[in-house]
């Protein structure tokens, strides 16, 4: 069987890819263009990819192809109608990384919440040295205990959030389409205007496309904490972007964008470097555990395959 990994350094150049051999003959490519894709893949077998897109044309130059695996839980970049319409399977990865985003999710929260980033930069440009203060106080923070931590979104990643929120003694609600045992629901209105904090963890689908927006804004508190861990797009950006400038919420943290990397004419190009923002480059889900724990699961897909077994199957 001849596999075939096509874009290694959005796994992770320091992923282990061994266990990949067991199954035949492993091919390894840093990164893919399109035209390098379409040849690459046409005597492939099996394919394991994260950020490449595998359209309809790309699967029509797959000849041999049987498995479709993606290094993540999101699928959104395959043509999983084209490649079930041919009887190639897709297998994706779900769960891997909820650890890893929860990490990342309150890192965030915690670094904004607290104005760490405006600290840290008084002292590392040497103003605390000559203020001749031992210390400074403002900005004002406050402790999250008895504070509101709203929640879009409460399957695994948001469940866990959750419980991280209440162990640092703050409120929780949360917006779903299932309600969770033991977290109060309330409409997504009522959770923007409530909370102290929201973090987003739901997927982009038709009706979470775009679901922060200005009219949600405005009912929010102008201290809200902001942090998007789903995908850039369950935010309109330019609206987040104005808000920031406006000071209509205090902080806002994003792992994630609608364009990635984001260009210079994107909403977040000018807001980068403001002391209330801190944008990180689509790293939440990899902690290295998260990554070794993503291929070993990929090595199960791939053996459940191989005997006939049906195992995190997204094609059917």
């Amino acid at each position: 069987m001849l596999i075939k990994v096509l874009d290694r350094i959005a796994l992770g150049m320091d992923t282990p890819l061994n266990g990949l051999s067991k199954f035949g003959e492993v091919e390894i490519y840093d990164s893919s263009t399109n035209k390098e894709l379409i040849d690459r893949i046409s005597n492939a077998e099996v394919i394991v990819i994260n950020k490449l897109k595998i359209t309809g044309e790309v699967i029509d130059a797959a000849k041999s192809l049987k498995l479709i695996c993606i290094f993540a839980t999101g699928y959104d970049n395959i043509d999983v109608a084209c490649a079930k319409e041919k009887g190639i399977a897709v297998c994706n990865v779900p769960g891997y990384s909820t650890d890893s985003v929860v990490l990342f999710t309150v890192a965030n929260v915690l670094a904004l919440y607290s104005h760490l980033r405006e600290y840290n930069d008084y002292v590392v440009s040497g103003e605390y040295t000559r203020s001749g203060k031992a210390n400074l106080l403002t900005p004002v923070y406050h402790e999250m205990s008895g504070k509101t931590w709203g929640i879009i979104g409460c399957g695994n990643i948001g469940k866990s959030v959750a419980k991280v929120a209440e162990a640092l003694g703050a409120e929780v609600i949360t917006y779903q389409r299932h309600k969770q045992e033991g977290y109060e629901l309330v409409a997504l209105e009522e959770l923007c205007a409530r909370s102290d904090i929201i973090t987003i963890h739901c997927p982009l689908n038709a009706d979470s496309r775009g679901i922060i927006d200005m009219e949600r804004i405005k009912l929010m508190k102008p201290d809200v904490i902001i942090v998007n861990e789903a995908r850039g797009a369950v935010v309109n950006e330019a609206d987040i972007a104005s808000a920031l400038k406006q000071g209509l919420i205090g902080g806002y943290g994003s792992d994630v964008y609608s364009e990635e990397p984001f260009g210079e004419k994107h909403p977040f190009f000018d807001i980068k470097k403001m002391k209330n923002v801190i944008l990180t480059p689509h790293a939440a889900w990899g902690a290295y555990e998260a990554r070794s724990r993503c291929i070993d699961i990929i090595c199960q897909n791939i053996d459940a395959y191989i005997n006939g077994k049906i195992l995190n199957r997204v094609d059917k």
